[in-house]
């Protein structure tokens, strides 16, 4: 996600015309965009044109010394990252320097492996900052929304709810766990014309067994030992409005037959009753786990099925949206900066690696989880990567391989997609591809697939 190095652009002022040369084509060569300077006027009328990502300048100059400059530059972009060299090292100077917020102060002659180090540190800050300015700009952008996100999956998905939270219609909604199905709900809901209405999210499999019937369709007073008053239940309880039932898979078969005739009807009658209550809600449902398998063995009501797989949307996994990783973490990380009142600015360029490497199989709710512990851990102004816990899920596969095996896996996966739709043939599959057959040989060998095992029984190459 950062910049590397060679995209960087960095100023150097400094009025030894020899040195400024110098350390310009030392920096050109490690591939940085070098602007060169004499005089600091010169530099400050670039600076009130465009930033650097990097200012370098020397301490002392005649016309305008570097504490002054360095001031000039706070005022006006006081995140930009500063270096100051100077052949007149001494610790007051290094002491004034610092406290004046320069990144660092290195004295001349130095070594070009400590400027490396020193400058790559100030370029992983700035491109840190400005990374997680952009983050919160995207964030207050969508400060309205129920869903934060800019991957293509996403903005898939939110167009589909825009096109059906005008509908009366039930919505089903699968996805992985954790991946963020009740947000959706409410989004369907926000959107919808019962905005005004109340929104309950009921989580199926959370409710004990055995007050499950009297929670969602509700009781009169005396009908059961402890019933002491009535109670409306849930399910009227969203009369108006939106009814989320989470995990709906998990209902046991007595409730979904009392849950369909509610369906059917709009009307609930509560445990020991004898009157029913008309309702209007808007059912939408969800479960992570797989509903026709369910079905076969079944465990889910056909009926009801259908009554509640109206609309079906799918909610991608984490995984299937990394562009969101970022964006997420920064979200949770200053939603709870600013809870335990603590100043955080972002993620250090490790761990930000760490984040986009990490497979997340618990999806959204398990980034939550690890911002959460890893800003209650880190006492720096950026989170380490230390502070970032390890997975433990053992060999889960991360959501970014190295780009060597991702060509790896594709090649051997287009290789056998190939092969099995050509049946085995060699001179079909070379022209398809646009190799020669003898690439192809090689291909194959590589991978260690045989032409023998997309054939079909018989067939011989001609």
């Amino acid at each position: 996600m950062r910049d590397e190095p060679e995209s960087a652009t960095i100023y150097v002022v400094d009025d030894d015309p020899d040195f400024l040369r110098v350390l310009g084509l030392w920096l050109e060569s490690e591939g940085y965009q070098v602007v060169t300077f004499e005089h600091p006027a010169e530099l400050q009328r670039q600076l009130e044109k465009k930033l650097p990502d990097l200012l370098i300048s020397d301490l002392r100059m005649p016309e305008i010394d570097g504490m002054e400059l360095l001031e000039w530059v706070q005022e006006r972009e006081p995140e930009l990252p500063v270096l100051l060299l100077t052949a007149h090292g001494s610790i007051p100077n290094a002491v004034a320097a610092m406290r004046g917020n320069a990144f660092a102060y290195l004295a001349k002659p130095f070594r070009y492996e400590e400027l490396q180090e020193q400058m790559q540190a100030a370029l992983e800050q700035w491109q840190g900052k400005q990374e997680s300015r952009r983050l919160r700009a995207a964030i207050r952008q969508q400060a309205n929304q129920s869903l934060l996100y800019r991957s293509r999956a996403m903005q898939g998905l939110m167009d589909d709810v825009t096109r059906v939270a005008g509908t009366q219609a039930s919505v089903f909604l699968s996805g992985e766990s954790g991946a963020g199905k009740e947000r959706v709900a409410r989004a369907i809901h926000s959107a919808s014309p019962r905005r005004d209405g109340p929104f309950l999210a009921i989580n199926c499999g959370a409710i004990p067994a055995d007050v499950a019937e009297s929670e969602l369709f509700g009781h009169v007073k005396g009908s059961f030992t402890g019933a002491s008053a009535d109670h409306p239940g849930l399910i009227r309880s969203a009369h108006g409005g939106t009814l989320f039932l989470d995990e709906v898979a998990d209902l046991p078969l007595s409730l979904q037959v009392k849950l369909l005739r509610v369906l059917q009807e709009g009307r609930v009658r509560p445990v020991g009753g004898r009157e029913e209550f008309p309702v209007d809600i808007r059912v939408i449902s969800a479960t992570h786990q797989d509903i026709h398998a369910l079905l076969s063995a079944g465990r889910f009501r056909e009926d009801l099925y259908y009554r509640l797989h109206v609309i079906p949307l799918r909610v991608p996994s984490l995984a299937e949206r990394p562009e969101d990783i970022l964006l997420l973490a920064q979200h949770f990380l200053d939603r709870e900066a600013s809870r335990l009142h603590r100043e955080i600015q972002g993620f250090a360029s490790e761990a930000v690696d760490k984040l986009l490497q990490r497979a997340w199989p618990g999806n959204v709710r398990e980034l939550e989880n690890v911002v959460t512990q890893a800003v209650a851990l880190s006492n720096d102004n950026w989170i380490p990567a230390s502070a970032i816990p390890d997975s433990g899920r053992g060999t889960s596969t991360p959501a970014f391989t190295q780009l060597q095996e991702a060509k790896t896996e594709f090649e051997r996966d287009y290789l056998q997609r190939l092969l099995r739709s050509t049946d085995g043939n060699i001179s079909r599959a070379a022209r398809i591809a646009g190799r020669h057959r003898t690439d192809l040989y090689k291909l194959m060998r590589k991978h260690q697939l045989r032409t023998e095992d997309f054939k079909d029984d018989g067939e011989t190459e001609p």
